[in-house]
Protein backbone atom coordinates (compact mmCIF):
# COMPACT_ATOMS: atom_id res chain seq x y z
CA UNK A 1 0.00 0.00 0.00
CA UNK A 2 1.34 3.35 -0.98
CA UNK A 3 0.64 6.59 0.88
CA UNK A 4 -0.63 9.22 -1.53
CA UNK A 5 -1.55 12.86 -1.39
CA UNK A 6 -4.93 14.35 -2.09
CA UNK A 7 -3.56 16.14 -5.18
CA UNK A 8 -1.89 13.01 -6.55
CA UNK A 9 -5.10 11.00 -6.22
CA UNK A 10 -7.22 13.78 -7.70
CA UNK A 11 -5.05 13.80 -10.82
CA UNK A 12 -5.30 10.02 -11.24
CA UNK A 13 -9.04 9.95 -10.60
CA UNK A 14 -9.70 12.78 -13.06
CA UNK A 15 -7.55 11.09 -15.74
CA UNK A 16 -9.84 8.01 -15.66
CA UNK A 17 -7.11 5.84 -17.15
CA UNK A 18 -7.33 3.02 -14.60
CA UNK A 19 -9.17 1.83 -11.54
CA UNK A 20 -8.08 3.62 -8.35
CA UNK A 21 -8.69 2.09 -4.92
CA UNK A 22 -8.34 4.56 -2.04
CA UNK A 23 -8.06 3.56 1.61
CA UNK A 24 -9.09 6.57 3.71
CA UNK A 25 -7.63 6.51 7.21
CA UNK A 26 -6.37 8.60 10.11
CA UNK A 27 -3.22 7.78 12.08
CA UNK A 28 -4.80 7.27 15.51
CA UNK A 29 -7.78 5.20 14.35
CA UNK A 30 -7.53 1.66 15.75
CA UNK A 31 -10.10 0.29 13.30
CA UNK A 32 -8.06 1.82 10.48
CA UNK A 33 -5.00 -0.13 11.61
CA UNK A 34 -6.95 -3.41 11.54
CA UNK A 35 -8.38 -2.55 8.11
CA UNK A 36 -4.90 -1.70 6.80
CA UNK A 37 -3.65 -5.14 7.85
CA UNK A 38 -6.50 -6.79 5.95
CA UNK A 39 -5.80 -4.67 2.87
CA UNK A 40 -2.08 -5.53 3.07
CA UNK A 41 -3.06 -9.21 2.99
CA UNK A 42 -5.21 -8.58 -0.07
CA UNK A 43 -2.34 -6.88 -1.89
CA UNK A 44 -0.10 -9.84 -1.07
CA UNK A 45 -2.73 -12.29 -2.37
CA UNK A 46 -3.24 -10.46 -5.66
CA UNK A 47 -0.33 -8.39 -6.95
CA UNK A 48 -2.60 -6.72 -9.52
CA UNK A 49 -4.54 -4.93 -6.79
CA UNK A 50 -2.99 -1.57 -5.96
CA UNK A 51 -4.40 0.29 -2.99
CA UNK A 52 -3.51 3.90 -2.24
CA UNK A 53 -3.67 5.13 1.35
CA UNK A 54 -4.85 8.65 2.05
CA UNK A 55 -4.57 10.32 5.46
CA UNK A 56 -7.96 12.02 5.64
CA UNK A 57 -6.63 14.59 8.12
CA UNK A 58 -4.90 16.16 5.11
CA UNK A 59 -7.61 15.61 2.51
CA UNK A 60 -10.52 17.99 3.18
CA UNK A 61 -11.39 18.36 -0.50
CA UNK A 62 -11.50 14.58 -1.02
CA UNK A 63 -13.81 14.24 2.01
CA UNK A 64 -16.11 17.00 0.76
CA UNK A 65 -16.18 15.98 -2.89
CA UNK A 66 -16.85 12.29 -2.25
CA UNK A 67 -18.86 12.75 0.97
CA UNK A 68 -16.63 10.49 3.07
CA UNK A 69 -18.45 10.17 6.37
CA UNK A 70 -16.10 8.11 8.56
CA UNK A 71 -12.87 6.18 8.81
CA UNK A 72 -11.78 3.75 7.70
CA UNK A 73 -13.17 3.98 4.19
CA UNK A 74 -12.41 2.12 1.00
CA UNK A 75 -13.43 3.85 -2.23
CA UNK A 76 -13.18 2.41 -5.72
CA UNK A 77 -13.01 4.77 -8.69
CA UNK A 78 -13.65 2.78 -11.85
CA UNK A 79 -13.22 4.41 -15.27
CA UNK A 80 -15.80 1.95 -16.69
CA UNK A 81 -18.38 3.38 -14.24
CA UNK A 82 -17.83 7.16 -14.29
CA UNK A 83 -19.27 9.24 -11.53
CA UNK A 84 -18.97 8.78 -7.83
CA UNK A 85 -16.96 5.96 -6.30
CA UNK A 86 -18.33 2.90 -4.55
CA UNK A 87 -17.40 3.30 -0.89
CA UNK A 88 -17.55 0.91 2.02
CA UNK A 89 -16.89 1.73 5.69
CA UNK A 90 -17.37 -1.62 7.45
CA UNK A 91 -14.42 -3.83 6.64
CA UNK A 92 -15.56 -7.16 8.02
CA UNK A 93 -12.92 -9.55 6.71
CA UNK A 94 -10.41 -10.22 3.95
CA UNK A 95 -12.95 -12.29 1.92
CA UNK A 96 -15.54 -9.51 2.30
CA UNK A 97 -13.07 -6.90 1.03
CA UNK A 98 -11.90 -9.12 -1.83
CA UNK A 99 -15.51 -9.49 -2.92
CA UNK A 100 -16.13 -5.75 -2.60
CA UNK A 101 -13.06 -4.94 -4.69
CA UNK A 102 -14.16 -7.45 -7.34
CA UNK A 103 -17.81 -6.36 -7.50
CA UNK A 104 -17.39 -3.66 -10.15
CA UNK A 105 -20.58 -4.52 -12.03
CA UNK A 106 -22.90 -5.63 -9.23
CA UNK A 107 -25.16 -3.27 -7.31
CA UNK A 108 -26.87 -3.34 -3.94
CA UNK A 109 -24.75 -6.09 -2.38
CA UNK A 110 -24.07 -4.39 0.97
CA UNK A 111 -26.24 -1.95 2.86
CA UNK A 112 -23.19 -0.01 4.04
CA UNK A 113 -21.95 0.50 0.48
CA UNK A 114 -22.67 3.96 -0.85
CA UNK A 115 -23.52 4.43 -4.51
CA UNK A 116 -23.81 8.03 -5.55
Amino acid sequence: MRESTERELADWIEARERRIIVFGHTPFCGTCKAARRMLDVIEQMDREIDIYALDLNFAPEFIRKYQISSTPSLSIFDPANPGEPRTVYAMHSVPYLLEFIGQEQKQGIWSETKRR
